[in-house]
């Protein structure tokens, strides 16, 4: 007896996030490095006196790779797993990763401007995956999210998900200019996240939709069903 069966050919047309997954694995194996060496921090870390004196400048670039803590860590790579393959994919790997360093250093630049903290070396992606979500944010303005917030879910437009953050971070820097968190650098990222989305836009012929359309595809086979996935 024959029957009919359908592949839903997913894998073939799926699109492979490298860039967000080196970016992960690297930041991983270097939160690995910081628990077992802690003075890293100070090594690699940004320390804001230090860069306007014109010393340690290498350290705009490797403080998005070092994370205080666990929590930390987790809330920045978990963004950027959420945020980035869409991000990925609509600005190509290259454009993707220049987007990520440019609204890190934005928001490098940003805390070294305003922070009272000059002396303290600050580490996280943070910046960089600010400048992701006000990426996917203008990409995707009406694509709806669901977030936990305090009481459970809620689920909001892309576009006042982030404009949550951008004034949930505004209100804590005026608010609480000595904490430990680098809001300005927050900021500093979403500023450089809409800034290089704005001249992508500008620039684009036509929009490629994230997902491509499914393909079924038909085949006879003797006494079983078979198929493939992802």
């Amino acid at each position: 007896m024959t029957k009919l069966y359908y592949i839903p050919t997913l894998r073939k047309n799926h699109f492979d996030p490298k860039v967000v997954k080196t970016l992960i694995i690297a930041n991983v194996i270097m939160f690995v490095i910081r628990l077992a060496y802690s003075p890293i921090l100070f090594t690699l870390g940004l320390i804001p006196n230090k860069i306007l004196r014109g010393e340690t400048l290498y350290t705009l670039i490797t403080h998005m790779f070092l994370h205080y803590d666990f929590l930390h860590i987790f809330l920045n790579m978990y963004a950027l797993f959420i945020f980035g393959p869409e991000c990925e994919r609509e600005f190509g790997r290259l454009k993707f990763l220049l987007l990520y360093f440019i609204s890190g250093l934005t928001g490098a630049f940003l805390h070294i401007a305003l922070t009272t903290r000059g002396d303290i070396p600050a580490v996280g992606a943070s910046g960089a995956i600010f400048g992701v979500m006000a990426a996917y944010a203008m990409l995707y303005p009406h694509r709806r999210l669901a977030v936990f917030f305090f009481i459970g879910f809620i689920i909001l437009p892309a576009w006042a998900l982030v404009l949550f953050f951008a004034v949930f971070e505004l209100l804590y820097f005026f608010l609480l200019p000595l904490d430990s968190i680098a809001h300005a650098a927050h900021l500093g990222g979403m500023l450089g996240g809409v800034i290089f989305t704005w001249h992508h836009k500008k620039f684009k012929r036509k929009e490629r939709p994230f997902i491509e359309p499914i393909i079924i595809t038909y085949e006879r086979k003797e006494e079983y069903y078979d198929y493939d996935y992802w």
